[in-house]
């Protein structure tokens, strides 16, 4: 197998970029269902629309400015740890096999470090309006956000939630790359069927190689988000709690036990799943429209010969990444 850093690099960078921009509004949706009894009973078409009207279309995408960089540099480490650690160290295979999730969760440790700034600072930006009277609209963007917070609290306030986000991000990428592969394999062996029998005359498998890696990419990150929701909900809430500013405030947070008994206590196990609906169509989109431009971005680079000769490789054999084939 072959590693080519400089592919794994665009690939993962545009897979960021798109996907963010695609789901933020949905992600905003998801937010506001999770850290508010008032707008959970609301279905996510409603909230947005709601969104829109009283608050304009620019909050649509309040507070995208972390996720659109941190995002962007996770989906470049994910995909590059991922192909490095399932070539060197697991050797996993195409299809169900469980290496690839082991492969997948090596480099939670480094996303945490990197999310938990960009979750919390999301947060706060997305709830900044729905806050009390008298607390609302405290941030004019993401960087005065994140300035008002370490000014009063100091810089580790910005890893406020940080072990239950990385013990998430660990359950969600494994997860994600697990069924990505296992996913990809069934649909393109069942597409390469359905082609041969209805298009016997053809000699290319266009079906399998348009619609199986969006397919298995938007079901993969449908999955895990599924799976993974309820710790996203608790993270949410120990980010989303009102953080006092200005000099002699007081820090009073609760942790991740903490505000698991309280949404248990108020909203009880299914509110661990509320604003499942907006995340499992964010999921679907932005992870179908991720590995489509990453696979899509591999591509242009080896077919323009952009990195061919310029990449690191960590093996002679000439052959396309066990994880994302073209």
């Amino acid at each position: 197998m072959m590693f080519h850093v400089g592919e794994e690099v665009i690939g993962g960078a545009s897979a960021g970029v798109v996907g963010t921009l695609l789901g933020f509004p949905l992600d905003l949706a998801k937010t506001r269902m999770q850290t508010s009894s008032s707008e959970a009973t609301r279905g996510a078409l409603s909230l947005l629309l709601h969104i829109f009207r009283s608050e304009g279309v620019r909050n649509l995408y309040k507070g995208v400015g972390p996720p659109l960089l941190s995002l962007s540099v996770v989906n470049t480490v994910s995909f590059t740890s991922y192909s490095f650690f399932n070539k060197t160290l697991f050797f996993g295979q195409e299809g169900w096999d469980w290496r690839n999730a082991l492969a997948g969760m090596c480099g939670s440790p480094v996303f945490g470090l990197i999310t938990t700034p960009e979750n919390l600072l999301k947060t706060q930006m997305q709830l900044d309006n729905v806050q009390a009277e008298r607390h609302r609209g405290r941030f004019a963007n993401s960087f005065h956000c994140a300035q008002s917070l370490v000014k009063t609290h100091g810089a580790t306030i910005l890893y406020t939630g940080h072990m239950i986000n990385t013990v998430r991000e660990a359950c969600f990428v494994g997860t994600y790359f697990f069924c990505y592969e296992g996913m990809k394999q069934e649909f393109q062996r069942r597409l390469v069927k359905m082609e041969r029998r209805l298009l016997p005359s053809s000699k290319e498998e266009i079906w399998s190689s348009t619609f199986a890696v969006p397919m298995a990419g938007g079901i993969a990150g449908a999955t895990a988000w599924f799976i993974t929701f309820p710790l996203d909900c608790i993270r949410a809430g120990v980010q989303g709690q009102l953080i006092p500013l200005g000099s002699g405030a007081i820090l009073q947070t609760h942790g991740a036990v903490e505000t698991t008994r309280k949404l248990l206590r108020e909203k009880g196990l299914l509110g661990l799943y509320s604003g499942v609906g907006p995340s499992i169509a964010r999921a679907f989109l932005v992870s179908s429209s991720r590995f489509s431009a990453y696979e899509g971005a591999v591509y242009l680079c080896r077919y323009s010969g952009l990195t061919s000769s310029r990449s690191r490789t960590y093996s002679e054999e000439e052959e396309g990444p066990a994880a994302f084939d073209d």
